[in-house]
């Protein structure tokens, strides 16, 4: 399963270890070495999801709607297992 975060990306759900709010993550300071380490944003990024091989996607997709995708995705692959 791939989960799509907008343009012409598409990542295998199983690389992703996190979606997080953007705006909420630069602003901690405890992330703040992490994220001077990244490339910079481009405009109109509301989310980033990094993966296990520690790269950052920037998404023009909230957080919210992105996890919300997974979470159906999941559910419909543990519905289908299910049925099988």
């Amino acid at each position: 399963m791939y989960l799509h975060i907008g343009g012409e990306i598409v990542i295998p759900l199983k690389e992703i270890v996190a979606i997080l709010d953007y705006e909420k993550v630069i602003q901690s300071p405890l992330n703040k070495d992490f994220w001077k380490s990244k490339n910079k944003a481009p405009e109109g990024v509301k989310s980033c999801i990094i993966t296990k091989d520690n790269k950052v996607y920037y998404s023009p997709i909230s957080s919210l709607t992105l996890a919300r995708r997974v979470e159906t995705f999941t559910y419909r692959y543990i519905a289908a297992e299910n049925y099988l």
